[in-house]
């Protein structure tokens, strides 16, 4: 990001989100029928694949389509103002009673029964990661793109916001979500090509920035 006194660009990365990765494990161990498209990604990276409980239930992956799109639309959470508490904005799909699954009561029964194994999951996958160094930030790399654009488009880039959400799924599609968010598979991210595919989104929010 550069920062000049005014208006810039972000480049903004959640990974590791729980949010994402229990509703992913879900979908995954239950086996509930919701293949990729649009914003939904591919499979969970995830070997052996748990244990399924119930079984299929078209009602399942109604309710699961809404709890995906209900969290990869989820506005990031923001500073609250003096006197303010603060409400993570994934508070209605957490644990222990994920309220936010009211309206869906099979597969609010199944993640309150379960979620302690979707965490434990995610808990052990975040801590590998970070044992590896993955949490660095890349703020270089970011650089190093956008200043390849400045360097084609011959100009400065337009303020713009990029939020990225890194995914562990068998996916090598980069998914566009209203409001310039973008669902990265991390095999993508951590890979070799993510330069050039980064490169076709900043050119993308510079364009849209006109």
């Amino acid at each position: 990001m550069r920062v000049l006194g005014s208006r810039s660009w972000q480049i903004r990365l959640g990974r590791w989100s729980h949010s994402h990765d229990v509703a992913l494990w879900f979908r995954a161990a239950e086996r509930i029928d919701a293949p990729a498209g649009g914003v939904v990604p591919g499979s969970l990276d995830v070997s052996p694949l748990p244990v399924r409980s119930a079984p299929p239930d078209a009602d399942l992956a109604v309710g699961w389509h809404a709890w995906w799109h209900a969290i990869v639309t989820m506005p990031p959470p923001t500073v609250p103002g003096p006197g303010m508490e603060f409400v993570p904005p994934e508070v209605g799909f957490g644990p222990p009673d994920f309220e936010g699954l009211a309206p869906w009561p099979a597969l609010r029964e199944i993640v309150t029964r379960r979620w302690e194994e979707a965490y434990e999951w995610h808990s052990a996958r975040k801590g590998a990661a970070l044992a590896a160094g993955l949490h660095i930030p890349r703020h270089s790399r970011e650089n190093e793109v956008v200043s390849r654009v400045e360097r084609e488009l011959r100009r400065r880039v337009r303020p713009f916001l990029l939020d990225l959400v890194a995914l562990p799924v068998l996916d090598d599609e980069v998914r566009p979500v209203p409001g310039g968010r973008y669902l990265v598979p991390e095999r993508v991210y951590d890979g070799l090509a993510w330069p050039d595919e980064l490169r076709t989104l900043v050119l993308r929010a510079d364009a849209a920035a006109s």
